[in-house]
């Protein structure tokens, strides 16, 4: 009887490629419903599914030269310019960029996690891998991983590798996918391996499905439009810090079939990209001393309308708050609450009618236009920030008045009606004022542990959850801005921004395991390493029709 083989790795990788892109269509349950139960398969998803992650790992593991400059991108050029989503790596082994981000990486255990299971992912069973006998002689100094558009409903895939030894790489196949068929298209041989296939292009070995190859192969030689030709790429990836160790790059269709909706971290990079007129995005992280950064452009086909400013207001927020959050527009965000249009649906035409009735029901009693009088406080500049407290953190906003009598008198007429709109039925609506050293405060206690505290002083409107923030805002000493890591998110921050963001995490993570995070099995598994990180800051800015949000992890 002939022997019987067990699908090698990359009759899995195949499954994988073909499955997960449609799979990524349907969400992460679909994708889940695709690995195989068998737990040695689940082990074994193999060798080309898994090399652009060993490319990650690779990518802060080989360096130890000092050069910087950006990332040799030779894959751009078998990639068609349509392509939905293109991750790449640099493992440019004399980089002193990728040194800089080992350097960073190595003081998580999780580092050390990771590259353990990608080398037990790349094993098979005859042969466990050695990264020194089995990648290092071939393996060169970029990897790519592409989701191709195509005519159907499901993404095409496709994996490049710089290859500095074809003849090592093709003996590395042999080893661990075992003997493959053959074809030839333009003169290129293709290896199939099922479903999956591999070509050596250009110095370069592309893994995918067959149709996806013949296309690359067309790519390169220049018959058909690659990436590297596309003035979008081009324009979005030139933006990018030259010391970034990876970078991504997505249409604006990727962005909305593929990354949004994903959990975790690929769908957090959707949502934060996507906007109105999106036209491309690019990403780019890199790591040096005690930073690790990330820095995301979008493209738009019109101007973006975000409203600048300089961050002033975070002056006046304590140096001890544990999150702070600078923005414009408050007022507009506001306003389209109160006009929800009852193209809604019955699913908010209940809270369609009950914002039109508060709306209406506060200018009648008070003789108060909303807009006018109140919500054009919050158009310009406001601070957003949490201050600790226990047994729960507080909440205030800080916004700049032009008139502090006038509006003392707006928000005075305002606080009886107020009262009776945040009061729950049948509750007696409890209002009362409290003098703060010399400032008046007024506050709505809304129900047991809950109320709305409010007061004018030095220029400022403050909106909070507890008279003890105004208290904080009020004393303060110094700012956040008196804290080192708030100091280089403004040195690093352009004059003009469209938002502010600073988190001191560690504070953070205290206040979570006081509240319970402690006692969470999923938290406890990282807790080492989220307590690595010490502060996380973030600055989106507009000009013409580009944005860039510009995140920092601070990892002392």
């Amino acid at each position: 009887m002939p022997e019987t083989r067990s699908p090698g790795p990359v009759g899995q990788a195949a499954s994988l490629l073909r499955d997960g892109a449609r799979a990524a269509r349907r969400g992460p349950a679909a994708l889940q419903r695709r690995l195989p139960r068998d737990p040695v398969r689940r082990r074994r998803l193999g060798v080309l599914a898994a090399l652009l992650l060993l490319a990650v790992v690779v990518a802060v593991s080989l360096a130890r030269g000092l050069p910087d400059g950006a990332p040799p991108d030779d894959s751009a050029g078998l990639a068609p310019a349509d392509s939905l989503v293109y991750l790449h790596v640099s493992t440019d082994g004399d980089r002193g960029a990728t040194e800089r981000a080992l350097e960073v990486a190595r003081r998580f255990t999780a580092f050390d996690r990771v590259e353990r299971l990608v080398l037990r992912r790349l094993s098979t069973r005859r042969q466990a891998l050695d990264y020194g006998r089995d990648l290092d002689p071939w393996l060169g100094d970029e990897a790519a991983f592409v989701l191709v558009n195509t005519t159907g409903t499901v993404a095409g895939s496709l994996i490049v590798l710089d290859v500095t030894d074809e003849g090592e790489a093709k003996a590395f196949l042999r080893r661990t996918a075992g003997p493959a068929g053959r074809t030839t298209y333009r003169g290129v041989e293709i290896l199939r391996y099922g479903a999956v296939s591999a070509a050596f292009v250009q110095g370069q070995m592309i893994i995918g499905q067959e149709a996806e190859l013949r296309r690359s192969i067309e790519t390169g030689e220049g018959d058909r439009p690659s990436l590297a030709d596309s003035d979008a790429y081009r324009d979005a990836i030139s933006g990018l810090p030259e010391d970034r160790v990876a970078d991504a790059y997505a249409s604006a269709d990727g962005v909305r079939r593929l990354l949004e909706p994903q959990p975790g971290v690929l769908g957090a990079i959707g949502a934060l990209v996507d906007r109105p007129g999106l036209r491309v995005a690019a990403l780019g992280l890199s790591a040096q001393d005690e930073e690790a950064r990330v820095t995301v452009r979008s493209l738009l086909r019109r101007p973006d309308r975000t409203r600048s400013f300089t961050p002033e207001l975070a002056a006046d927020v304590p140096e001890g708050a544990i999150a702070y959050l600078g923005a414009t527009g408050i007022d507009r965000a506001a306003a389209r609450l109160l006009g929800l249009a009852q193209a809604g649906g019955a699913a908010t035409g209940g809270l369609d009618q009950l914002l039109r009735r508060a709306a209406a029901d506060l200018g009648r009693r008070a003789g108060v236009d909303l807009q006018r009088d109140v919500l054009s406080l919050f158009r310009r500049e406001v601070a957003v920030t949490v201050l600790p407290s226990l047994p729960a953190p507080l909440l205030a906003v800080i916004a700049r008045t032009p008139d502090e009598r006038r509006t003392a008198r707006v928000l005075a007429r305002l606080r009886g009606p107020l009262a009776r709109l945040l009061t729950p039925a049948g509750g007696r609506p409890s209002v009362r004022e409290r003098v703060l050293d010399g400032t008046k405060v007024s506050q709505i206690l809304i129900g047991p542990g809950v109320e709305l505290d409010y007061a004018v002083f030095d220029g400022k409107l403050v909106v909070a959850t507890s008279i003890e923030a105004i208290r904080q805002i009020k004393a303060a000493p110094e700012s956040i801005r008196d804290k080192p890591d708030f100091e280089q998110t403004l040195g690093s921050a352009p004059d003009e921004v469209t938002s502010l963001v600073f988190l001191d995490f560690r504070q953070l993570l205290t206040l979570g395991e006081r509240t319970g995070l402690g006692d969470d099995r999923s938290y406890l598994a990282v807790r080492e390493d989220l307590q690595r990180i010490r502060a996380v800051r973030a600055a989106t800015s507009a000009e013409d029709d580009e944005t860039t949000a510009e995140i920092t992890l601070s990892i002392p």
